[in-house]
């Protein structure tokens, strides 16, 4: 029969501290990281009405211009 080596408890117990303690800081600095990247920036609605307004502004403008092109060739 083999003998099964023995288990010093503590010292299993300091490394599951220490990794403990490396996910905490892993945490933290997940943490950091979003406030860096996530910002919660409020657009009002009159921007978003106006960013509207000027996009079908401008798609008018441009069909428009289409539409004033005489066609060039056969087709």
């Amino acid at each position: 029969m083999k003998k099964t080596p023995k288990v010093c408890y503590t010292t299993l117990v300091d490394k599951l501290e220490a990794m403990d303690g490396e996910i905490m800081k892993l945490k933290e600095q997940i943490r950091q990281l979003k406030t860096c990247f996530v910002t919660e920036e409020e657009i009002c609605q009159d921007e978003i009405d106006a960013d509207r307004a000027a996009y079908e502004a401008i798609s008018d403008i441009c069909l428009d211009a289409l539409l004033d092109v005489e066609p060039k060739g056969d087709a």
